[in-house]
């Protein structure tokens, strides 16, 4: 018993300097934002490991907005609360499981996650149009209208536009500009704003009415996937909760019963039941996903 409690205790002692660490580095992250390029402090501890190369697409790709170091740091002391919190409940075999399922957790979450930031782009290409057209109604030029849009529109749509607005004042031409948005891009929404204004740029003509026209069209393809999504949201919330309850009447269970735990957790047949039953969770959880995709 002393052995348990003396591991759960350095267990959770780590995940508490990795807490800290991940404070820290994000308290540094907003003075060297504040302050222009200057260095105040460590990007990251060096007894910390590195993060991996994928987890900063990762994050962007599912719109956390998490820099890698922190997200790295919280990542590693949810693993060392998780072994901690095996060790005191079920002993070792407990404390790897929560160990695996926190490092697998986050996986999970970000492969869930996975377009999301693009899904948000596309989600704002009609209103970030209506303003091309509001500025172009006012008697600006298609550029001039660009930039307005640029400086209205929020997000990552709004940094790209602020980019083409760039590019053109630096002496490309705004079509050029405006297709190496649609490459840095994509999309097929993106792709078919970039054609109506490149369209309106090379030919002139009633360009606002144009691009009323294509954020309409966007519009209404936003709003038929919304509905589809909306149909389908039933499917999955059935399945969120038929795969999470047998996982989480097991960790109630152990919790307050220490015969469950100890049946579970330290003998053979125990966990060989543990680990069928996560094994058959986790087909059944991938099945039913799958389903669900194909109704969305």
């Amino acid at each position: 018993m002393t052995a348990t409690a003396l591991t759960a205790g350095a267990l959770v002692g780590v995940a508490g300097i990795c807490c800290r660490r991940g404070v820290d580095h994000a308290r540094s992250a907003r003075v060297r934002r504040r302050f222009g390029a200057a260095h105040v402090g460590p990007a990251r501890p060096r007894w910390l490991p590195a993060p991996p190369a994928w987890l900063a697409a990762a994050l962007t790709d599912a719109a956390v907005p998490l820099d890698p170091d922190r997200a790295w740091s919280m990542w590693l002391a949810a693993v060392a609360v998780g072994a901690a919190a095996g060790v005191a409940v079920g002993g070792l075999v407990l404390a790897v499981l929560a160990a695996a399922v926190a490092a697998f957790a986050p996986v999970l979450l970000l492969r869930s996650g996975r377009g999301r930031s693009e899904a948000r782009l596309e989600a704002g290409l009609p209103g970030a149009l209506e303003a091309v057209a509001r500025g172009l109604r006012s008697g600006a030029s298609l550029r001039q209208a660009v930039t307005e849009a640029a400086s209205t529109t929020p997000g990552i749509l709004g940094d790209e536009l602020a980019t083409v607005a760039a590019d053109a004042a630096h002496g490309a031409s705004l079509v050029t500009a405006l297709e190496a948005m649609a490459v840095r891009c994509p999309l097929p929404g993106v792709g078919l704003a970039v054609t109506a204004l490149c369209l309106g740029a090379e030919t002139g003509g009633a360009q606002a009415r144009a691009v009323d026209g294509v954020a309409a069209t966007l519009r209404e393809r936003l709003a038929v996937a919304g509905e589809v999504r909306a149909l389908s949201a039933q499917t999955r919330a059935s399945m969120i909760v038929i795969a999470l309850a047998p996982l989480a009447f097991s960790a109630f269970a152990s919790a307050t019963d220490h015969r469950t735990s100890t049946f579970l957790f330290r003998t053979p047949v125990g966990l060989g039941c543990v680990v069928a039953g996560v094994g058959l969770d986790a087909a059944g959880a991938c099945w039913m996903r799958r389903l669900s995709r194909v109704v969305a």
